[in-house]
């Protein structure tokens, strides 16, 4: 069996809104409200067809916007809200606001001849007995989450490879590379502190990079070269130089590739052990790829249909496989959200509706297994909370973030009346309200699980997943609530939960989070301060909708016990009127015979 999920059909791309390309900050506008008989054209998805595709960035350069990208989400929002407080473009400031490549002074431009030092220099080790510790930490962090190392074969090699380092570092390039990337990994996993200029342990991240064999020419183990470079792209990404982890993890991709790895791989050229190792390595690479190319909103670099490996499960009975196969499948609607929502059809009608249904179709039925296999409650409380339940929760929970926000923002935008206002009165719909409803609930979620593992000290605070999941829920809630107050009466106990986490983050050296903060409270202020003006103004408050499925009566507390059933989740998903977002634009309507 493999893991390859059915896929929505993707209609043939429409020309009608080419890309037209970069330019400069538009500024507001007021829009009249349509007359219905002339609105007769979809709604066209502005993260998917945006008229400012490019940013300045802070030297001045022009950055890419990705379509599902959450740096890119953020910086839309913030530059909208920016805008219309105060008349002017946001301007790129690397000091308050992330990014790439820009959180900390690696000081090395990547040119090997700036080397200070002899790259094979072997003075600056740890002991054998502290290398095995920090081994153990990347082990506990990362080895149920990726197979970035084989735990026997490498640690064989760790011992004879002390019997006389300075030899076997220049005779071993490729497996010195590795040590000292996971010895990175360790280090800031082990040593975490603010009053260091960048991670612990980024001198061995350095110096891998620079004793790196050259990939194109160096015949090494293929199993090897992938888990180096699947090393090197998950540090990258975890002190956000995001573009070069994506250009790592792509060589990664294509060396598996070349290797068939993403096939089932049958033949008397291998033994089991060999294929069992491909496998989890294969799926690695899905995974690190699958997530970075959304996080960047780039396009994937392998369709599902030409993957045939077989699930990990099936290969390898553990708890460390049947992990890595809920997140390929995760994996797997991140990317139908990537085609279908903001693909090159990019249009907010039925089409956008059918497409939503279909993924929510998909979590629910991932959400069955994920809930027997790796529930989130134990003894009835996420106290007890494992780290690997936990990131599989929150992936599930952003794949449902991810496919609603396009909605927040058409509605921010028509708030801040930089598009047609009367597409406010799409809030009438109970189908529009439920997703919104499901959004803000999945960001809540998320905030839950992560206050809890903070609490616990099991908090993420060098990977990227736990900031990404943090930053992009309270975003969600923080528009969610500008949008129309009925979605989230109040943020602000989201927000101070948000900001403990981020405290956390900052207070063990990440400085990413620092400047992810700076933006969600720059975010936080303008919306408030647009928020006085529209009263002070005395706008009418947006129409109420008529009660949704989702509109529960929850405590708001950290310690509430919310996940929706496998069978909620469904009943919601068929029950989605997929003409919600025609013209004229619906009545006010509801969703009934959901018990929720």
């Amino acid at each position: 069996m493999s893991p390859n999920s059915d896929s929505a059909d993707t209609p043939p791309a429409s020309t009608e809104d080419d890309n037209p390309g970069p330019s400069p900050e538009q500024p507001t506008t007021t829009y009249k409200a349509q007359d219905s008989t002339q609105a007769t054209a979809p709604l066209t998805n502005p993260l998917a067809f945006h008229v400012t595709d490019w940013v300045l960035g802070p030297m001045g350069e022009p950055l890419f916007m990705g379509t599902s990208s959450s740096w890119s989400f953020s910086r839309r929002i913030l530059g909208m809200t920016h805008l219309q407080l105060t008349g002017n473009p946001l301007l790129p400031d690397k000091e308050t606001q992330l990014f790439d490549g820009h959180a900390y002074d690696l000081e090395w431009d990547g040119n090997k001849a700036n080397c200070h030092h002899d790259i094979f220099d072997v003075s600056n080790l740890p002991s054998l007995d502290f290398a095995k510790y920090l081994i153990t930490s990347v082990k506990f962090h990362c080895a149920q989450l990726f197979n970035l190392f084989d735990e026997e074969r490498f640690m064989n090699t760790l011992t004879a490879f002390y019997q006389n380092p300075a030899r076997e570092a220049q005779r071993s390039p490729l497996w010195f590379c590795h040590l000292l990337l996971i010895l990175a990994f360790g280090k800031m996993f082990v040593v975490q502190s603010s009053q260091q200029n960048g991670p612990a342990g980024i001198e061995y991240f350095l110096q891998a990079m620079q004793c790196m064999p050259d990939l194109n020419f160096f015949h090494g183990d293929p199993i090897e070269k992938i888990q180096v470079l699947c090393c090197g792209a998950l540090y990258l990404q975890s002190i956000h130089s995001r573009l070069q982890a994506y250009r790592m993890i792509g060589t990664a991709l294509r060396l598996a590739l070349e290797n068939g790895m993403y096939t089932e791989m049958h033949g008397s050229c291998f033994d089991e052990d060999y294929i069992q190792r491909s496998n989890l390595l294969w799926w690695t690479v899905y995974i690190l790829e699958r997530r970075m190319s959304s996080l960047l909103g780039l396009p994937l670099g392998i369709s599902e249909e030409s993957i045939s490996a077989l699930c990990p499960s099936i290969l390898i009975q553990s708890e460390t496989s049947e992990a890595m196969e809920m997140q390929v499948r995760l994996c797997q609607i991140l990317a139908k959200v990537d085609i279908t929502v903001y693909g090159s059809e990019g249009k907010l009608d039925s089409r956008y509706l059918s497409a939503t249904q279909s993924v929510l179709r998909d979590i629910a039925k991932v959400t069955e297994r994920l809930n027997s296999r790796f529930d989130l409650y134990t003894n009835g409380c996420m106290n007890g909370t494992s780290r690997i339940s936990a990131h599989l929760h929150i992936l599930e929970h952003q794949c449902i973030i991810l496919t609603t926000r396009p909605l927040l923002y058409i509605f921010l935008q028509s708030k801040l009346g930089q598009s047609d206002p009367t597409l406010l009165d799409w809030l009438r719909s109970g189908t529009v309200k439920a997703l919104l409803h499901m959004c803000v609930e999945s960001a809540q979620q998320i905030l839950r699980v992560l206050s809890s593992l903070r609490e616990q000290g099991l908090l993420e605070t060098f990977l990227p997943f736990d900031m990404d999941a943090a930053s992009t829920s309270t975003i969600s809630l923080l528009v969610a609530a500008a949008i129309d107050p009925s979605l989230l009466r109040d943020p602000s106990p989201w927000s101070h939960h948000a900001r403990t986490i981020f405290d956390r983050m900052v207070l063990c050296g990440n400085h990413a989070a620092k400047l992810v903060q700076s933006e969600l409270k720059q975010l936080d202020d303008e919306i408030a301060q647009l928020s006085m003006k529209e009263r002070a103004e005395g706008m009418p408050p947006v129409a109420a909708s008529s009660h949704s499925p989702l509109e529960l009566d929850f405590d708001e507390s950290f310690g509430q016990h919310y996940e929706l059933s496998p069978n909620q989740m469904m009943e919601l998903a068929n029950s989605l009127d997929l003409n919600s977002l025609s013209w004229p634009i619906p009545s006010a309507q509801g969703i009934s015979g959901l018990d929720i």
